[in-house]
């Protein structure tokens, strides 16, 4: 279910850890963003992702939509949510890159603000293996079988994503009504996309991110600020499952900062 607020994690070591669930590909009202008193941004990928931002910007401004055709041509359940998605008038959907994440990157650049990119890189053995995993686990007959009936399986997550679905508050009526639409499609292409991968891959991914984030903190909190918080964009389906690994309190993992100058 996606929730249009943020969840704090309370961390007993000072600081406040900020979840807060996006919608793919959409750009939300101002009424649904977080306020602006957090002091750092953390984000679930790699610092390569910067440069692929950067590219995908170029490409959208040589040909608005660019990006969203390719990904339909693609296939797959991405696909069928944007397909879904971009019949939606009142939603500035099929943005590339993410918006409310890349949008978060630009404040904390503007306002110089420390951010983070809390996924290891290629360099960690650690990760190495978790991607092997993850890479043997797709390719399995199994899951490769299941693909067959992807549309079935799709229209089934979509269907129990919009009992879940709730309309946010602060926007009118018909927008409220598509923003829920486009939260469920988006919860819909989250969980089949988590289906992919076994519960023990999912738990260790979740484990080290939830580590590094914790790691992100304390540095905000040696750097002075003696109560921080950090905010952390990403799949409105995601942030229940993340915040139950964060109150199992894993030892934080040094991450460091980054700023502009270091782009």
């Amino acid at each position: 279910m996606h929730e249009w607020t943020w969840s704090d994690w309370n961390d007993p070591d000072g600081g406040i850890i900020r979840l807060w669930g996006t919608v793919a590909t959409v750009i939300l009202p101002r009424a649904l963003r977080p306020r602006d008193d957090w002091d750092g941004a953390a984000f679930l990928l790699t610092d390569e992702e910067i440069e692929a931002w950067d590219e995908e910007d170029a490409m959208e401004m040589r040909s608005r939509g660019a990006l969203a055709r390719l990904a339909i041509e693609g296939g797959g359940d991405f696909a069928r949510m944007l397909e879904r998605m971009l019949q939606l008038d009142l939603v500035k959907a099929g943005r590339f890159p993410d918006p409310e994440p890349r949008r978060l990157f630009h404040l904390a650049e503007k306002g110089e603000l420390p951010y983070y990119f809390v996924e290891p890189d290629t360099g960690d053995e650690e990760w190495v293996e978790y991607l092997k995993g993850c890479g043997d686990e797709a390719a399995r007959l199994s899951r490769i079988v299941g693909q067959l009936f992807a549309r079935r399986s799709w229209r089934r997550a979509l269907k129990e994503a919009l009992k879940e679905s709730s309309s946010p508050k602060g926007v009118a009526a018909d927008e409220a009504d598509q923003l829920s639409y486009a939260a469920a499609l988006s919860t819909a292409w989250w969980r089949r996309s988590e289906m992919m991968y076994n519960p023990h891959l999912r738990r260790q991914r979740d484990l080290r991110l939830a580590a590094r984030l914790r790691g992100s903190l304390a540095s905000l909190r040696d750097s002075g600020i003696s109560s921080p918080v950090l905010i952390v964009p990403l799949a409105g389906a995601w942030t229940s499952d993340l915040l139950a690994i964060l109150k199992e309190e894993p030892e934080p993992e040094h991450v460091e900062a980054l700023s502009a100058e270091d782009d």
